[in-house]
């Protein structure tokens, strides 16, 4: 049956002596007299240093090695004992070699008039899994912070053009290679939607892909001809890399721009350097050839005297014409050489 508050009324003595016992029961506190010895100890108390109570009764605090170093001890005796409650956190070292770390509270109780019937409640709450849960959490932060720097200074440092979106193409982040390439601070472009501030050259069909981007198709990439902001063209490749949320939704997206003009100078001069060997080929194979062969056939009636007296003159006029043409396409070719190697 559930008491009620006449029940309690009643019997309030009774009432009180169970909720002390349960608080007792469940705290971890210990009854300390005016010289700091331990009276009375809850066995929570007793559980945390791992000690029986009648082990601990009549024990100084100041003999649990670790728990209250003697400076410590000395400096706490005189502020506690002018009445003035003090709390803080503590360091143990148990005989285990476990650290343990204790909220602990120091009360001062009258029980009479004089110093000499002062008690202290010496309460301690064990922290020892958020203590170092912040410790953790305070040395990842730092290593973060690291790693953010080294990351930066890196990203700073970096030829390349970086910029970070956010899910609906808002600029997050860009280093001072981009800054420097559009010619805006990094207040200017930070807060810029990607529809509204484009590099100048990148089709808006190359921004839409960015938005499609999945975790199974993450990237794209592609060479555009770009102009800075001091209208110079460049061959930039741009990188588009998706970021993903754990649902595989697009959270933010990363664009990498690499000036890669030499190369693709290069890749337009090997194109026109096969183009014109194709024209060499072209020349050779029949401005060239066909004279080459029509001699190659007079002479070969020559050997076979098929000629006629009557057609000597016929023949001298084809082999003239042969040697003129000979001489007009070598002349027409090592033209076009010369005007490839100097003029290219």
């Amino acid at each position: 049956m559930i008491p009620t508050l006449e029940d309690v009324a009643k019997d309030e003595q009774a009432f009180l002596n169970a909720s002390v016992n349960a608080t007792a029961a469940n705290v971890r506190f210990a009854v300390l007299d005016k010289d700091f010895r331990i009276g009375w100890a809850s066995a929570q108390f007793c559980e945390t240093f791992g000690r029986a109570a009648h082990e601990l009764i009549g024990e100084p605090l100041a003999n649990f090695d670790g728990l209250l170093q003697s400076t410590m001890f000395q400096t706490l005796f005189p502020i506690v004992s002018t009445g003035v409650q003090w709390s803080g956190e503590i360091r143990y070292d148990t005989a285990f070699g476990d650290r343990v770390w204790l909220q602990t509270h120091l009360l001062p109780i009258y029980t009479g008039q004089e110093p000499a019937h002062t008690l202290y409640l010496f309460l301690i709450n064990d922290i020892t899994d958020t203590k170092v849960a912040l410790q953790e959490k305070q040395a990842a932060l730092t290593d973060l912070r690291y790693s953010e720097a080294r990351y930066r200074a890196l990203i700073e440092n970096q030829s390349d053009l970086i910029a970070l979106f956010n899910s609906h193409g808002d600029r997050i982040y860009v280093n001072s290679q981009y800054q420097e390439f559009t010619g805006k601070s990094f207040i200017e472009i930070i807060g810029t939607n990607i529809y509204e501030f484009t590099l100048k050259g990148v089709p808006l069909s190359f921004i839409r892909q960015a938005f499609l981007l999945t975790p199974d198709n993450p990237e794209i990439s592609k060479v555009f001809e770009l102009e800075n902001a001091r209208q110079e063209k460049q061959w930039i490749l741009l990188y588009v890399r998706g970021i993903f949320d754990s649902f595989g939704n697009l959270y933010e997206f990363m664009s990498i721009g690499r000036n890669v003009t030499d190369l693709k100078n290069a890749e337009l001069q090997k194109t026109d350097y096969i183009e014109a060997l194709e024209r060499i080929a072209f020349m050779t194979s029949h401005r060239v050839r066909s004279p080459i062969s029509t001699m190659q056939g007079l002479l070969e009636l020559l050997r076979m005297d098929a000629i006629d007296t009557d057609q000597w003159d016929l023949v001298r006029q084809a082999l003239k014409r042969c040697v003129d043409d000979l001489d007009k396409y070598s002349r027409e070719l090592g033209d076009f050489i010369y005007h490839q190697q100097f003029h290219n």
